[in-house]
Formats: structure tokens, sequence, C-alpha cells
């Protein structure tokens, strides 16, 4: 499973809660499937430990947490993957966020769903299979 920011901002902060959330229970019902942090994901969890007041404490976590997962690169081909599923949307009227389309190229270019909380973006994604955690 391709696993977008905003599934893991809320389970490091499920974490830092000592909560189980929607989170923590969707992989713990998963923890037998491959989990891949798409390098854009990688990308926006630097950038929030770039801005964090804690700025060592949050790369700690973020760097533990990478352990867990594969990071995940685009492979050739990537970049046609990406053009067709932006200009379908675009054709359609439908725009979506650059870093949304990036990780949803990359979760078809693999074959994998991705994990969001953020379903209104992904699900408009030709080819693109949407898992969500939260029932909300």
């Amino acid at each position: 499973m391709m696993l977008d920011t905003s599934y893991v901002v809320d389970l490091l902060r499920e974490r830092s809660n000592s909560s189980e959330g929607p989170a923590t229970s969707f992989l713990r019902r998963h923890r037998d499937v491959r989990l891949r942090l798409p390098v854009f994901v990688l990308c926006e969890l630097h950038l929030g430990v770039e801005r964090a007041r804690n700025s060592e404490r949050e790369r700690l976590v973020v760097e533990s947490f990478c352990e867990y997962a594969e990071a995940t690169y685009p492979a050739p081909g990537f970049a046609t993957i990406y053009a067709q599923a932006v200009a379908s949307l675009l054709t359609k009227g439908v725009p979506i966020p650059v870093m949304d389309a990036l990780i949803a190229s990359l979760a078809i270019q693999y074959a994998e769903p991705v994990v969001t909380r953020d379903v209104k973006h992904f699900r408009r994604v030709p080819g693109l299979v949407v898992s969500t955690y939260r029932s909300d």
C-alpha cells in the first residue's frame, strides 16, 4: 500500500498522543501488508520537520517511522503515467494538487492502493484504488 501524507501524519499524531485512533487501527488490521512511502510523501514529511518548532525531535519521529515503510521512487515510465492522469482530470475540468497527482501516479505505477484521509482528490484519478481509514 502507498501511504499518503495525511495517513502518516494522523498515525504519527496518534502515536505521540499514545492513542489508538483510526490510523493505528487500520495499520493493525493490515500488519502483513507491505507499506510503501512515496518519495513525495517523504518530501512533505521533511518539509514539516524543517518548519517544526522542535525540528530535531520531529526528525527523529519521521526517521523512526521510515524504518517501517519502504521508500518508493518513480520507475521509468512514471512521467507518462503522471501526464495521462493529470491530463484526464484537466480535460474534465477537475484539477488536482500536484503532490496528490504525483502520489497517485506512483501508486498506479506500482499497482498499489493509496491509503489516505483525502479521498476527495484521490478518487478522481482514473485507475487508482483508494483506501481510507476514516469513517467520517
